[in-house]
């Protein structure tokens, strides 16, 4: 099966398994259920590779390597994070493969409860999985977004910002500032956003003229 049928067989058996389990009901029943995790280790805490899979894991986090290019202990974590989660995105493909390799149709998995329910398993892991990437690799984006935007920003003013500090919205900011004061022929180079929302404000107060108001008599 391709992973398109893969993916519309995983939602039929989603939708059948919900009518036909409500889960373990006894003590052991849940007790086997709590240790359906260690057996796909999809939930631990640290990823173990296989010795048969580590050059094709090396050969991903190699790939990922280059295209990502990490940069710092912070971006490496983030990283780390989501080459894991790719691993196992790709590892769950694997399962959903060899669970359906013997199903000829649909049919065949809805009249089989036990594959319906690991499908449903592997679904829900995928999910949380997904999440995982895709958060790990929006951090990236925007660390790598901000430290490539640093530049951009007056010297002094970076003195004064925390590391963390989102480049993009300071840059956004100063940069609008800066080219209006040298549209408008300031000497300096830069202001700092601080410098020019003083004075901003300054000009504010001094060119506010306060509305008259009319005395009526009583």
């Amino acid at each position: 099966m391709n992973n398109a049928m893969l993916s519309e067989a995983r939602q039929t058996a989603n939708a059948a398994n919900s009518r036909l389990s409500t889960g373990p009901r006894t003590g052991e029943g849940k007790a086997r259920s709590s240790q359906n995790a260690r057996t796909h280790g999809l939930t631990a805490a640290q990823l173990v590779i296989a010795a048969e899979d580590r050059e094709e894991f090396d050969e991903l986090h190699d790939q990922l390597q280059a295209d990502i290019r990490p940069q710092g202990a912070l971006q490496q974590i983030l990283f780390d994070q989501l080459v894991a989660a790719a691993w196992n995105l790709r590892r769950i493909l694997r399962m959903e493969a060899e669970l359906t390799a013997t199903t000829a149709t649909y049919i065949d998995i809805l009249d089989n409860p036990d594959l319906t329910a690991k499908l449903d398993r592997l679904a829900r892991h995928q999910t949380r999985i997904e999440r995982s990437f895709h958060r790990s690799l929006r951090e990236l984006k925007s660390l790598q977004t901000d430290a490539a935007l640093a530049p951009t920003l007056p010297p002094d003013f970076l003195k004064r910002v925390q590391p963390l500090a989102s480049k993009t919205q300071l840059a956004k900011r100063t940069q609008a500032l800066a080219i209006a004061d040298r549209l408008n022929g300031t000497e300096e180079e830069y202001w700092s956003g601080a410098d020019a929302e003083v004075a901003a404000l300054r000009s504010a107060l001094e060119n506010y003229e306060r509305p008259q108001t009319l005395t009526t008599g009583c």
